[in-house]
């Protein structure tokens, strides 16, 4: 078992806050895209296309904003608490690689047989050559 001590207040907030932000502007652009398509036949508060612009990039930040101070609040209550109770235990799990994958060749064969398989040939089975004649060949 290990145990998660103590998180970095600073660190932790600032990557969990890029991480909303990128992951309100996957949702975010394409709703702006969409409302800057039917802007000019709606009216709104906002001047157009540039209010939804705005409007975006608000969202975009200040998503990034609140992530940023609520993660730091709760790493800093976390590191609190795991001092009066020793914090998370996470049990790893040492997995090994997958093997590799088969070298592909250039050249076209046959796929390799079993040892189990009868072979698959559409050639006739090999005859046995007749036995020589007494007489000789007239020519």
């Amino acid at each position: 078992m290990y145990r998660i001590r103590r998180f970095g207040v600073m660190k932790t907030a600032t990557v969990v806050a890029i991480m909303y932000m990128v992951i309100v502007g996957v949702f975010v652009v394409p709703f702006a895209l969409l409302a800057l398509l039917v802007a000019p036949t709606q009216s709104s508060g906002f001047s157009g296309a540039g209010g939804i612009l705005i409007f975006a990039l608000i969202a975009i930040f200040g998503y990034g904003l609140l992530g940023w101070v609520f993660t730091a609040v709760a790493a800093a209550i976390y590191n609190l608490s795991a001092r009066w109770v020793g914090g998370i235990e996470v049990e790893i799990e040492t997995v090994a690689p997958p093997p590799p994958l088969p070298a592909w060749s250039t050249t076209m064969g046959p796929p390799p047989t079993t040892q189990n398989a009868p072979p698959t040939s559409s050639a006739p089975p090999p005859t046995t050559p007749a036995p020589p004649s007494a007489s000789p060949p007239t020519g």
